[in-house]
């Protein structure tokens, strides 16, 4: 189901920062949820048409379309999906940043593996729906809740970093695997697994080569280089291809996508309000550039940065002076960091206070939900729940539409 309020977290500190200036990977109340109804009319559909209740074909008719409900991609261009009667194939055009596209072929359990020629020769070939996925990041957990599959999860890259009680509950279940606890994929530990599918964070790692050598597919998942919030909540797709749950995630994502584009339409004639992006780290701060997955958010909250303007998609690295002198007077501070009180924040660099922001007392940062491991909710259940990290930034940026928020992942400085 949808929840309003966050318990899921991914990684925090350095990387994690750049990462959501730059929309570079770090791997990291209830609302009614439509989840229900679209697994109760998939269910009652699976018994039909020579398949059984799992999903899986149990008298291949070479005739049939076994895919009655297609997932439409409308929002993310990352990655791809397209349908041939008994087998799906994904396509993730950037499997890493400036990869060469790789297209993976999804079959029906019950169904014969298909002749592959030209482009799809020497693909690899999964059979779904999975029972066995291995995930490198954090950021997939909320979508295998949400489309009910956590039990699906054997393996994730770091257990530490997990913060919904009923993930780290399964992934504390004897035989789930932590693969790259040490950062790197422990290819041994994977292969002895033998899951069905590993899933990675959009980046390489010379494990992943011994895993695919091993007859382990390996699939990328490169969502942190959407630059639209909507984008990177629509890998649920993603995921719903693997698990057989494409009518759930279609349901799901309109409740986000609905939600989303009704908090950006009610600021859509507002005044936008500047604010101050990020904050400095080892002498050098990273501005989201006017194409970033950051500035997207701030813009459609109603905000604006000096920098909006910037063709650049990533971070524009730059220095205090200079953020002070185009930022300085901005009314509002949105920081992705650790802080929570201004009295840290100033320690670590005393000309802060020189911001008008600071002065004023409105510094808040994406630090109201972090574990004692460092796990942030903002980098887990953020990316699945962009409507959420929303509603926090239209109640900071514009406090008389949301006068009464509970906010989900932002806390004010004290």
């Amino acid at each position: 189901m949808i929840t309003s309020r966050s318990t899921r977290r991914a990684v925090i500190g350095a990387t994690a920062l750049i990462a959501l200036l730059t929309g570079c990977s770090s791997a990291q109340s209830a609302s009614p949820s439509p989840s229900a109804s679209a697994s109760a009319s998939a269910s009652a559909s699976a018994s039909a048409g020579g398949v059984d209740a799992k999903g899986c074909i149990t008298d291949f008719d070479p005739s049939t379309d076994y895919f009655p409900v297609k997932s439409q991609i409308t929002h993310a261009t990352n990655f791809a999906i397209s349908y041939h009667d008994s087998y799906q194939v994904l396509t993730v055009p950037q499997p890493t940043q400036g990869g060469a596209p790789e297209s993976y072929v999804l079959v029906k359990c019950g169904a014969p593996t298909p002749e592959l020629t030209g482009d799809l020769a020497g693909a690899q070939v999964i059979t779904t729906p999975v029972s066995s996925l291995y995930s490198a990041s954090t950021t997939h957990l909320p979508f295998l809740v949400e489309l009910d599959q956590l039990d699906t999860l054997t393996g994730v890259g770091t257990k530490g970093f997990i913060s919904e009680k009923q993930v780290q509950d399964r992934v504390a279940e004897p035989g789930v695997v932590e693969f790259s606890a040490a950062g790197t994929v422990d290819a041994e530990a994977v292969i002895a697994g033998q899951p069905d599918v590993l899933v990675t964070a959009g980046t390489d790692d010379p494990g992943y080569a011994v895993v695919k050598a091993a007859g382990i597919p390996v699939l990328a998942n490169a969502d942190w280089l959407e630059d639209d919030p909507l984008g990177r909540a629509e890998y649920l797709k993603y995921f719903a291809a693997l698990t057989g749950t494409e009518q759930q995630a279609a349901a799901a994502f309109d409740t986000v996508e609905r939600s989303y584009q009704e908090l950006a339409a009610s600021v859509q004639d507002a005044n936008p309000v500047a604010v101050v992006p990020g904050q400095p780290f080892q002498g050098t701060w990273y501005i989201p550039g006017g194409k970033s997955y950051t500035t997207r958010l701030i813009q459609d909250a109603g905000g604006t940065t000096a920098w909006a303007d910037d063709a650049t998609s990533g971070s524009i690295p730059t220095d205090l002076e200079t953020v002070l002198a185009k930022a300085g007077t901005a009314p509002a501070w949105l920081a992705s960091t650790t802080w929570t009180t201004t009295v840290q924040a100033l320690a670590e660099e005393p000309r802060l206070a020189e911001f008008a922001a600071m002065k004023a007392g409105n510094v808040w940062n994406a630090a109201k939900d972090v574990t004692a491991d460092g796990g942030n909710n903002f980098y887990e259940l953020g990316v699945a729940r962009p409507d959420l990290v929303l509603g926090d930034l239209v109640a900071i940026l514009h406090p008389d539409q949301a006068p009464n928020h509970d906010f989900s992942f932002y806390l004010r400085l004290s």
